[in-house]
């Protein structure tokens, strides 16, 4: 709460937010039941399309590349739209990795009519391509893929562009698992990692277009100044900043498959110190096993931002009852092993236990580079108005003493 508020300031305040969180409830209840209206016969795609805006129906002929028709009617632009979509699927499956290829290889295999659980982004990425749509039909929710893209999705399932949408995947995979490990990359980096990692010089135009068509889809990565981020990272700027200031630090040398296995979804690296922190809270608080994830799993994603141990430690204090001061020590002392184990974008993807064993002779890894290790036992030799051995700046009494 911020302070200089009174308490009616702080109550109006609350009401707000409380009345805009029951508004976009609303309007995400209103949106869910737009999208599975009953279908209407016939179920072609001339009938799926007029259940669209005219904004929808622009945005899937920006999708289709189709020039000088913005001033055409509803109907004609649906008629433009049919007489297109069919002969433009191959370059729309093109762009595509193989998931949502699948997908559309299970509906049109099911007469173009099935039930799949997506997420609303995944189904309005169809949608706003034409490719598949969303409604009640004899009673049960169905994407339905009318008749016409279903034959022509068939005629294109070839061996050749099954090989490109292998080519997609791939790019896709590595692509979010270093963005996943390192915060941010440039074209050229990217370009770079690629190379090393596929074997393959990158056809860059191609690339481009691949990952710009998954971004809508997965959510996971984001455009950056000059490339792009992942969706976590909090200042572009600042993490390339770190980046650039140590340029003798090489990224870390992760493994194509490392990288695969961080490019997948809602991956977490749940390690040694992920898993004891996580216990450490489930063992002393009545919570269920996906809050006490998902605050760990919040403690990295601010330790990776840059955030020092003990905003981290105020960021528990605010979501959890620490009244006793060998419990608050407990998660001072797991936020620091927390700290000091997380593979942090600032470092290029190092966790400062990384460069600590380096320096003393453990790791091939760069010996230079500036660790920022935090060692709990120093605290017992910190004297109270020194500087806290967190590296806050704060004095130990003003801080995590």
């Amino acid at each position: 709460m911020v302070k200089s508020l009174n308490a009616a300031d702080q109550k109006r305040l609350l009401e707000a937010l409380e009345k805009a969180k029951e508004t976009r409830k609303k309007m995400g209840a209103k949106e869910e039941e737009q999208r599975w209206l009953p279908f209407e016969e016939p179920l072609d795609l001339a009938n799926c399309l007029g259940k669209l805006t005219k904004n929808e129906l622009s945005t899937i002929r920006g999708h289709l590349d189709i020039k000088g028709v913005s001033s055409l009617k509803k109907q004609e632009l649906i008629e433009k739209l049919v007489d297109k979509l069919s002969a433009m699927l191959p370059v729309l499956l093109g762009k595509m990795d193989e998931t949502r290829y699948r997908i559309l290889k299970q509906v049109a295999s099911r007469g173009g009519r099935a039930l799949l659980l997506l997420e609303p982004q995944q189904l309005d990425y169809f949608k706003q391509r034409g490719l598949l749509f969303t409604g009640t039909y004899k009673g049960k929710r169905t994407l339905l893929m009318p008749q016409p893209l279903a034959k022509s999705f068939e005629a294109a399932d070839s061996p050749s562009l099954r090989e490109t949408v292998h080519r997609n995947t791939e790019w896709i995979q590595l692509t979010q698992g270093m963005l996943f490990n390192y915060g941010t990359l440039n074209i050229a980096e990217l370009d770079s990692l690629m190379k090393q990692h596929t074997g393959t010089n990158l056809n860059l135009d191609a690339y481009v277009t691949v990952i710009e068509d998954s971004l809508p889809f997965y959510n996971g990565i984001k455009r950056s100044a000059q490339g792009y981020s992942h969706i976590r990272v909090w200042d572009d700027e600042k993490v390339k900043q770190e980046h650039q200031s140590r340029p003798d630090l090489p990224f870390y040398p992760f493994t194509k498959s490392q990288l695969k296995l961080a490019g997948e979804p809602d991956f977490v690296d749940r390690n040694a110190t992920f898993q004891a922190f996580f216990d450490f809270i489930k063992n002393h608080y009545e919570i269920s096993s996906d809050e006490a994830d998902h605050l760990v799993e919040e403690c990295v994603y601010a330790i990776r931002n840059g955030e020092l141990p003990n905003r981290l430690l105020e960021y528990m204090q605010s979501q959890m009852d620490i009244n006793d001061l060998e419990l608050l020590k407990a998660f001072m002392a797991h936020i620091m092993m927390l700290h000091n184990s997380t593979r942090q974008w600032d470092l290029k993807g190092y966790a400062p236990d990384d460069l600590s064993a380096s320096r003393n002779g453990k790791s091939p890894t760069q010996p230079t580079a500036k660790a920022d290790v935090i060692d709990l036992a120093a605290k017992k030799n910190v004297g109270r108005n020194d500087p806290c051995p967190c590296g806050s700046g704060k004095k130990y009494k003003k801080c995590c003493g």
